[in-house]
């Protein structure tokens, strides 16, 4: 009888030490509920000539010689108030980032966005755009929000690899982005690489040009509509997925460091300012303690 009991306690005793580092990797720590105040720091670029800031020098044609840095004095990241509730408010006038952290590695990414109304006057003729920089230091990572291409990879200088084929059906915003972009970006071309879970990998040889794979499945929501972005970081590989579906998965992604080479497995996490207003709500993460199941089949 005393065997038993004391087997008992003991099996009781493993069980809550389970249940509670069960719990612990489980839980979402917030970065943004709905707080009145914004306490995250930022970084903005250079104005646009159209865009009127005072006190920031001009040259003979009429072009801001320098970026705001710390300063925002057009109030490009606020709170504002939509259906009785606060969200963070990025107003795209110029381009730049809000930093969410300082530096997050192992983490499951949640938070809900939606596209505003306004999009400045250097943005005209182009799809709304923004999207989020995750493991940014020398180099980065992008999850792309671009109007009707949301979820897609843009980087320079990062080695990586993508499951991707070969596609000419490029997504309409890619389309009306190319004449805007093309003299800036020379890999926007007729045929470019679509994300494939059954394709082979594409090998990145990290060059200093823009590398981009478009995302696959299209999943983005009406306008006026909130979407659901998910980004699962574990170790050097990742996972975009936007309403609930992967629709991008980046493996084995190093930089070059010197002479050495490095795995990319930390750094900031921003999101973009980029020309457009965009509303985030429900920030939140939590950490990994071990391989995501969604990206299991891809590390075997």
């Amino acid at each position: 009888m005393t065997y038993l009991k004391t087997f008992f306690h003991l099996f009781m005793t493993i069980s809550f030490f389970l249940m509670i580092l069960g719990c612990s990797e489980n839980k979402w720590t917030p970065i943004y509920q709905g707080e009145d105040t914004l306490t995250f720091k930022h970084y903005l670029g250079i104005p646009d000539s159209s865009v009127n800031v005072q006190g920031i020098k001009k040259d003979s044609l009429g072009n801001y010689t320098e970026g705001l840095g710390y300063n925002d004095p057009l109030n490009v990241f606020t709170i504002d108030t939509l259906d009785q509730e606060n969200v963070i408010r990025i107003s795209g006038e110029v381009i730049g980032g809000l930093i969410l952290k300082d530096s997050l590695a192992n983490y499951h990414l949640k938070l809900k966005f939606k596209w505003g109304d306004l999009k400045w006057k250097w943005m005209e003729g182009r799809p709304k755009d923004g999207g989020i920089l995750y493991h940014q230091g020398k180099v980065r990572h992008e999850l792309q929000i671009h109007e009707g291409d949301v979820g897609s990879y843009w980087a320079k200088n990062v080695i990586l690899d993508i499951p991707a084929t070969s596609t000419t059906a490029i997504p309409k915003a890619i389309k009306k982005a190319k004449p805007y972009l093309e003299h800036l970006v020379s890999t926007l071309k007729d045929t470019m690489l679509l994300f494939d879970e059954n394709g082979g990998l594409h090998h990145f040889e990290g060059k200093n040009e823009w590398q981009i794979v478009i995302a696959n499945p299209y999943n983005e929501k009406p306008h006026g509509e909130w979407n659901t972005l998910e980004l699962i970081c574990w170790r050097n590989h990742a996972v975009h997925m936007i309403n609930g579906e992967v629709n991008l998965v980046v493996l084995n992604s190093f930089y070059r460091n010197g002479s050495e080479l490095e795995p990319l497995i930390s750094g900031r996490l921003t999101l973009q300012s980029e020309g457009a207003v965009v509303y985030f709500k429900d920030i939140v993460y939590r950490k990994l303690e071990k391989t995501p199941e969604v990206l299991s089949k891809y590390l075997e």
